[in-house]
């Protein structure tokens, strides 16, 4: 019974997303209040622990929630100034006129770029796709699938910043949990673009020479951001590895060289993602500057005193940071008066402020559920009965329930989690710490199969219905999304089979 209940705020997210006409920020505060209600009757919680909770939570969704508008901050910029009109320009002069290599540095290699440095592949590929000759549907599930192979690094690595302060573990060693997925599911996500771009045949005909390029490229791409000790940075190396190479085929469009007009062409249409890149790789390719940043000015705020693990703020080393920072030297560079800079202030608003409660609701039901059933006593909070815990009475349930095939579910645990929160990082955030618990109990390795979450939770871009409808708006196709998510379903059902295969052969292998 407890097991159920302890469940129940995710099943009424799902609930409301299904068969109601809600939004995604109103299904997760719903599923927030269900879980509030949850742990103060049946799991014994206080109103203090809650509340607690809540605000840990909060604070917690910063490099989810915050993300969102500086990244659409920027955006707006870009879209404003005319730079993102440009980029599209540059694109579609310097890629490959073959058809297969065009699709796939465009999708998933400039894809995996724009989602790396803070960009919304969503609402900047659809349209571009549609002007490359592709239909609305195929455009729309094109731009939520492509980056899905590298989901996990988005955003200079927020997933898996989140994924390793969940469970403990070093940026490092958290990306070698990740790196035996890389390779396989980047080459499953290159067919899957391959036969929705242009169909079953065609797919089959290029599976061996794109899909194991793209699938080796990602996996170097990976293993040299480890060896360099900037994992955040995967996303970006691996984009720009498959553009470079894709890009040098034959048959690739002429590209005028030497142009004045054409540098500064370039430096209007890139320059927030340049600056950007130049501060995020400052801030970690350097050894001691990133353990100054992200160890020493950590800046733990301790919502339960020194009993419970802090939440680690790392101002000068966020993401979101140094977008907002990138943003506002790029209005100087851009020249924006008043009226520009109220108008795209306005823009961000109206766009970022229900992703970001949508993520901060969803952090907030995660952190409550791991913290239901602790008290207050002399010696800080503690959990003294543990069946009075949500996370643990889930995870004693799933063991009794799945035993020796949850290896095999973790991906599709993740797929779940993807689909009704709507980000890799908000369903890594809620599931985490359940899987690590789960897989300890069965004598699993915790951090793999807690990998294997986090990336079946990426998968699900492709069918969330926000990620899609975001898609629609781009092109003023709002229903269409409806559409590409039935379309969908099967595929990503189908590449999740797949990496609960690498889920389960990894299933007790604990890296040093």
């Amino acid at each position: 019974m407890r097991g159920l209940l302890s469940i129940s705020p995710v099943l009424v997210v799902l609930g409301v997303m299904l068969f109601s006409n809600l939004s995604t920020s109103m299904a997760a505060l719903l599923g927030l209040l269900s879980a509030v209600a949850v742990s103060l009757t049946f799991f014994e919680t206080s109103l203090e622990v809650a509340l607690r909770s809540c605000v840990a939570g909060f604070v917690a969704a910063f490099p989810v929630s915050l993300i969102v508008p500086a990244s659409l901050f920027q955006l707006s910029i870009m879209e404003r100034s005319g730079a993102m009109n440009k980029a599209v320009g540059l694109m579609k002069e310097s890629l490959s006129d073959r058809p297969a290599s065009r699709i796939i540095a465009l999708v998933i290699g400039i894809g995996t770029i724009l989602a790396s440095v803070g960009a919304v592949p969503v609402t900047v590929l659809t349209p571009i796709l549609v002007a490359f000759g592709y239909g609305s549907r195929t455009s729309i599930a094109l731009s939520a699938l492509g980056y899905d192979s590298l989901c996990t690094y988005s955003i200079l690595g927020v997933p898996l910043v989140v994924f390793c302060d969940m469970v403990g573990l070093d940026l490092i060693d958290g990306a070698k949990y990740f790196l035996p997925y890389v390779p396989v599911v980047s080459c499953l996500i290159t067919f899957a673009v391959l036969l929705t771009a242009h169909g079953k045949k065609f797919a089959l005909k290029y599976l061996h020479l794109f899909s194991l390029t793209v699938g080796l490229l990602s996996y170097l791409g990976a293993v040299i951001a480890i060896y360099i000790r900037a994992p955040v940075l995967t996303g970006l190396i691996v984009g720009t590895l498959i553009v470079l190479v894709l890009s040098f085929s034959k048959r690739s469009k002429p590209v005028e060289a030497g142009s004045l007009k054409r540098l500064n062409d370039f430096l209007h249409a890139f320059f927030p993602w340049i600056v950007l890149i130049f501060f995020i790789s400052f801030f970690n390719l350097f050894e001691p500057i990133r353990e100054l940043v992200y160890e020493k000015l950590s800046f733990p705020v301790y919502f339960f005193g020194t009993s419970l693990k802090p939440v680690h703020m790392r101002l000068l080393w966020q993401a979101y940071t140094w977008i907002f920072v990138s943003s506002f030297i790029s209005v100087c560079f851009y020249k924006f008066g008043r009226k520009e800079l109220l108008i795209t202030f306005r823009k961000t608003f109206k766009r970022s402020w229900q992703p970001f409660w949508s993520a901060s609701f969803f952090f907030m039901t995660a952190y409550l559920m791991l913290h239901s059933g602790f008290v207050k006593t002399t010696d800080g909070f503690q959990l003294l009965n543990e069946e009075m815990n949500m996370i643990n009475a889930l995870t004693s349930y799933s063991a009794r329930l799945f035993k020796n095939v949850f290896p095999l579910l973790t991906p599709f645990i993740g797929v779940f989690g993807g689909f009704i929160t709507g980000t890799q990082t908000s369903a890594t955030a809620m599931f985490t710490v359940y899987t690590v618990q789960t897989s300890r109990t069965l004598n699993l390795s915790p951090f793999m199969m807690a990998a294997a979450v986090s990336f079946g939770s990426g998968l699900a871009s492709a069918i969330s219905p926000s990620k899609l409808q975001n898609a629609a708006a781009s092109i003023d196709q709002i229903g269409e999304e409806k559409r590409v998510i039935k379309t969908m379903i099967p595929l990503v059902l189908t590449l999740t089979i797949f990496t609960s295969i690498v889920s389960y052969l990894f299933r007790r292998t604990v890296l040093p």
